[in-house]
């Protein structure tokens, strides 16, 4: 049975008009679905929304994000971003450009460790965008690289949306995290690339450090010693799946553990930063879970109502074939993401598109990663990109909004070059999946 068009535009309008109202994702998603889940089955609606709930949060899958989660918020204390900084100002300071491209670096490297944008954006926010403004950088390059570089981590595994996409699509979450690696390594380099031209033609967007502040070859080498932390961090976690040694839940355990040690080490855990860190740690988790419980109850209720049975009649009739149905998808996924959280796109949108997709001819793991550098474009867009919203948490108050709208409208075109360049060339994605160690 499929329901009238107009009930699934009465559904989604009043999730839009939720979230336009400012009510948070979980309650948007799962209020609505609740009242239409009860008109629909009445009290028998109460054994539906008791079981969406206990299977998700009884998903074992779902324990690699609450390790992750513990893992980035453990470094965003440890002092590896600072490090990382330091040693990048003393390498690539000279450089035209060289502290925003740096910048771009550290961003990936800590999407790296962290899994997701929000830690990268922050912290470089709070450490990198100071030092470019001091040193006379253009505001909308300092930023721009900052925003754009923070969303690297959606795609740079280990990625949290990826651990949720394999869930809804059926699909190796190990497979996933490799397939991001030189998409995620590709946007950075066009980021960099971009970067440096940009300052080569106008040196004032970007102006190479004075050479009395440059470092010696001796101190630039001794603050190599940063990288030591995060390269085994990065081969503890990305080794140990890539070799098969771990399941993707068992690595993030160990990422966890190592972050904690490197801590440790650096004496960042003093007095009651790890209680905060916990404690931060549970809400977020219990923060992505209430997402996903809501878009599961939302995703029962468009499913009831014969929403693949709609999708496939509206993609049969559309003109220009699977290549206008991807399209369509991407063109959907870019607003959404700029209302709603990934995670709650990801579990709305994923069961429905990966049917079609597979039914269609395309590689679900290709479009699984296509489907998550399209979201990465959509954090970053205005004016509802979630990623502009985590920078302008930390930038001084005499930066406006609209200034960090105007600082990321180079990224978002690179990054559509980036999202088109994979289309065109699947074997960017799907090359390095064909190597693991299964």
């Amino acid at each position: 049975m499929t329901y009238p068009v107009w009930c699934f535009l009465l559904l989604f309008g009043a999730m839009i008009a939720c979230l336009f109202l400012g009510i948070p994702v979980a309650l948007a998603l799962g209020g609505i679905a609740t009242v239409a889940i009860l008109i629909i089955w009445g009290i028998d609606g109460t054994y539906v929304l008791s079981n969406a709930a206990f299977s998700t949060f009884s998903t074992d899958t779902y324990l690699a994000i609450a390790m992750f989660l513990l893992m980035g918020n453990i470094l965003q204390k440890a002092g590896i971003a600072d490090g990382l900084y330091e040693m990048l100002y003393k390498w690539m300071g000279g450089l035209k450009g060289g502290l925003a491209m740096g910048t771009v670096i550290i961003c990936a490297i800590f999407g790296a460790m962290c899994g997701g944008s929000g830690p990268a954006t922050i912290k470089m926010g709070l450490i990198a965008l100071p030092s470019m403004l001091k040193r006379g950088y253009d505001k909308r390059m300092a930023m721009g690289c900052i925003a754009a570089g923070g969303v690297l981590g959606i795609i740079i595994p280990p990625s949290i949306p990826m651990i949720i996409l394999a869930n809804y699509g059926n699909l190796s979450v190990g497979k996933l995290f490799f397939g991001g690696v030189l998409p995620g390594i590709m946007c950075a380099c066009i980021y960099i690339t971009y970067i440096g031209i940009i300052c080569h033609i106008k040196p004032s967007m970007g102006p190479s450090v004075p050479k009395e502040e440059r470092a010696s070859f001796k101190e630039k080498l001794i603050s190599l010693k940063s990288l030591i932390g995060p390269i085994i961090l990065i081969l503890l976690v990305l080794g140990s799946i890539y070799s098969g040694a771990a399941t993707p839940t068992e690595a993030a355990a160990v990422g966890a553990f190592g972050a904690f040690i490197i801590a440790l080490i650096n004496r960042q855990l003093k007095g009651g930063v790890f209680s905060e860190i916990l404690k931060k740690t549970f809400a977020l988790t219990s923060m992505v879970l209430w997402i996903l419980v809501g878009a599961n109850l939302f995703n029962i209720v468009y499913n009831y109502m014969g929403a693949y049975n709609l999708l496939m009649d509206i993609t049969s009739a559309l003109p220009g074939g699977k290549w206008a149905v991807l399209l369509l998808m991407i063109l959907l996924n870019f607003v959404l993401g700029c209302l709603m959280d990934d995670f709650a796109i990801i579990t709305l949108t994923a069961p429905l598109y990966l049917p079609i997709i597979t039914g269609l001819g395309f590689d679900p793991l290709w479009f699984g990663l296509v489907f998550l550098l399209n979201l990465q474009m959509a954090y970053l867009t205005p004016p509802f990109g979630f990623n502009l919203f985590y920078l302008k948490s930390v930038v001084p108050k005499d930066i406006k909004l609209t200034d960090i709208y105007k600082s990321v409208i180079p990224f978002v075109a690179l990054q559509i070059i980036a999202l088109i360049l994979c289309i065109v060339f699947p074997e960017i994605i799907t090359w390095l999946p064909t190597k693991m160690i299964a």
